[in-house]
């Protein structure tokens, strides 16, 4: 995709392209049973795709039967769009704030701890 700036994924959105990023080229039978645990019906799941596809995250190959979706953003592109959105709105671009903020909300394990403190350490570098 070419500007990423202007994706902006909903809570649903993000739900459907996690289950392309882990499909592949799924159906939108397989899409539906991906999602099932959220209710969604057929219908809505294809309206959610569609919704994608206007936005430029998701393309349907209509060359084979039958069709399949698939996500044209990677996974980590859409994430590092998200992170810096939220810096910007949330934290107003204050990293620090957004880090002091993740780390206090949540109890971090002996491992997640020192894997924090080993990229720290590397972005000083």
């Amino acid at each position: 995709m070419e500007d990423m700036q202007k994706l902006s994924l909903s809570d649903v959105e993000w739900h459907i392209m996690n289950a392309l990023w882990k499909l592949g080229e799924p159906t939108l039978s397989q899409v539906v049973e991906a999602v099932k645990e959220s209710g969604w019906t057929k219908h809505a799941v294809f309206s959610f795709l569609k919704r994608l596809e206007g936005k430029g995250a998701v393309e349907n190959d209509t060359s084979k039967r039958p069709s399949r979706y698939r996500a044209i953003i990677q996974k980590e592109a859409a994430i590092h769009q998200e992170t810096k959105s939220i810096l910007s709105r949330v934290f107003d671009g204050d990293l620090m704030l957004m880090m002091t903020s993740a780390v206090g909300s949540a109890s971090l394990t002996e491992e997640e701890a020192q894997e924090l403190i080993r990229l720290i350490e590397k972005a000083g570098e």
